[in-house]
């Protein structure tokens, strides 16, 4: 099973290489005083590094009883970030809309 998470690990990086590409069309085009997504990217970037912090703790777990605990955590700040993600994006999409 650890071995088909590392096998995502590639899919996941292309992911958040779109992810980032996205972000950086948005925002230059606002203005940074009056940037109204603060809270939302805050929020965000708090996902994308308890992502990263699971994908470590999951490459650095040892004990096979903790394996399903790592898989767990991986999974859920994975989900969480892309919830958070497409909530950023449709507020986007509905401001310039």
């Amino acid at each position: 099973m650890k071995e088909k998470a590392l096998c995502n690990k590639e899919k996941n990086i292309s992911i958040i290489y779109s992810i980032s590409n996205f972000l950086k069309r948005v925002r230059p085009g606002m203005d940074n005083k009056n940037f109204e997504y603060e809270e939302e990217m805050k929020n965000l970037k708090q996902a994308h590094k308890e992502w990263t912090q699971a994908e470590i703790y999951f490459e650095n777990v040892k004990d096979d009883d903790l394996i399903d605990h790592a898989i767990y955590n991986l999974e859920a700040a994975k989900k969480k970030y892309f919830y958070l993600l497409s909530k950023v994006r449709e507020r986007v999409l509905e401001e310039n809309a």
